[in-house]
């Protein structure tokens, strides 16, 4: 256990929910944070999978500074090219807006609600982590829902869990798409990568059920309408409230989500008004089986 010297002590742990998340209160982002405090910060993240932290002024340099302490950051792929707005960052970032410039969204994801998802599960390495900042949100709506991962394999109905014990999803994702319209993606052109159904996190040790809406097109090995039939159920059960903390953004929010042990989506809001957030991903090894070893990098 960490004991919590003097420099800590105006730290402060606040569960958001009783499904996941904490607000972490007493911490200037623009200042060194020393490693007792990161410490303590990142063992609540492990302990509550999303954390807040309100009320930042921050650089996109302090904004990586905060992240790099969590893990290596992602460099993004840019098949069709950044905008000018974007780039300007560098290649680890991602405007998550829907502010335009002669018609053209700037950034990336610009309007209405987005389906469940984690970050980059159609990755052979998906991230492990993201880091989201809020610069200007609209006057409602935008609002992200986060699930908790381990609660929804753990209260999955037993008869299940044996069904996919050592079973593998596809996930896929067409570069854009919010809301899942069709039964399947396109392989040929967009990425696409089969991971373990229930992913052993490699900190905590306990086992994620780690497929998607949005992104999770089939379960290996099964007939095609079991698999279909099986992956509307683990969805609904992902979307069960008491598995779900919904975040009401504010100017100046820093949340980091575990993407091996959580889920996200995004509300509808007024397509009129202005929303701009700014995104890191932190990078991970692969996910591994409940009782394997993570493989040596």
């Amino acid at each position: 256990p960490i004991d919590p010297g003097e420099a800590m002590t105006n730290i402060g742990i606040r569960p958001l929910s009783p499904a996941l998340g904490a607000e972490i209160t007493g911490i200037d982002l623009r200042e060194e944070i020393t490693d007792e405090q990161f410490a303590l910060i990142e063992q609540a993240w492990y302990d509550h999978l999303v954390i807040l932290i309100r009320n930042q002024e921050i650089t996109i340099d302090q904004q990586r500074a905060f992240s790099a302490r969590f893990g290596p950051l992602s460099i993004r792929s840019r098949k069709r090219g950044a905008t000018p707005e974007a780039a300007e960052y560098g290649g680890d970032v991602m405007l998550v807006t829907n502010v335009r410039k002669d018609g053209k969204p700037i950034g990336s994801l610009p309007d209405g609600e987005m389906m469940f998802h984690s970050d980059t599960p159609y990755f052979e390495r998906p991230c492990k982590a993201t880091v989201l900042y809020a610069i200007e949100v609209p006057s409602h709506g935008g609002n992200t829902l986060f699930g908790n991962s381990y609660k929804a394999a753990e209260t999955l109905p037993d008869e299940i869990k044996r069904k996919l014990d050592g079973l593998k999803a596809m996930q896929v994702y067409e570069h854009g798409t919010m809301i899942k319209l069709k039964d399947r993606y396109d392989r040929e052109n967009f990425p696409h990568y089969a991971h373990p159904i229930f992913r052993r996190h490699s900190e905590s040790g306990k086992s994620s059920l780690f497929v998607s809406e949005l992104m999770t097109e089939e379960i290996i090995g099964l007939p095609s309408d079991e698999s279909d039939r099986i992956l509307q159920l683990l969805f609904a059960h992902q979307r069960k409230s008491e598995l779900i903390y919904e975040h009401v953004w504010q100017p100046g929010d820093l949340i980091i989500w575990d993407n091996r042990c959580t889920i996200h989506a995004r509300t509808d809001f007024p397509s009129e008004e202005r929303r701009m957030l700014r995104r890191l991903t932190i990078q991970d090894d692969h996910p591994v089986l409940p009782g394997e070893a993570p493989p040596s990098s």
